[in-house]
């Protein structure tokens, strides 16, 4: 099975320690590209990624998992995509 590659986008609406959070990211491999937000490559699809990430995110929080395939671009991200 190939490895895809998303970008996980969150909206932490509330104070709390995501800490959790970012440790599983990192199990993960994700490279940080913006202040909340992710590349990672993964066998798993978008909606497992998101199931697997949710359980760390306070209910009122959002996320959105994109699989990346094609064309992007990039300005001053913390991370070069390509190298994800």
């Amino acid at each position: 099975m190939s490895l895809k590659l998303y970008l996980v986008t969150c909206d932490f609406l509330h104070e709390g320690d995501y800490a959790s959070f970012h440790e599983r990211l990192r199990t993960l491999q994700a490279r940080q590209l913006l202040a909340s937000q992710w590349a990672l490559r993964s066998t798993h699809s978008a909606a497992q990624l998101k199931e697997i990430l949710r359980g760390f995110l306070d209910d009122g929080d959002r996320i959105v998992v994109t699989e990346i395939g094609g064309e992007w671009a990039s300005r001053r991200a913390l991370c070069n995509l390509g190298d994800c």
